[in-house]
């Protein structure tokens, strides 16, 4: 799977994301000393107002790091967004 190292945290996806359960658009990173997070880059559902919001923390993530991780995925949402697409159909044309 891609891995773009940006600063002090790696960006990735999982393998088969983008057609496991059907999700929207999301973004895994790592980097914090004490945990990890993802974003949507897509909308989560109807309700929701925007795009990138976290989808999951796990651990420790102090405010400053989560703003800075958030800047660089808005900074990037195109290349992630392009990547995620690519590997969809990808797999759809299996």
């Amino acid at each position: 799977m891609p891995t773009w190292k940006i600063g002090e945290y790696r960006f990735y996806f999982k393998a088969g994301e983008p057609l496991k359960k059907h999700e929207p658009a999301h973004i895994h990173i790592r980097g914090t000393p004490h945990g990890k997070i993802q974003f949507w880059l897509e909308k989560p559902d109807k309700k929701s107002q925007q795009e990138i919001t976290i989808k999951k923390m796990q651990g420790r993530v102090s405010p400053e790091e989560i703003n800075e991780i958030k800047k660089l995925v808005i900074k990037h949402k195109d290349l992630f967004l392009a990547e995620w697409n690519k590997r969809k159909a990808k797999i759809e044309n299996r």
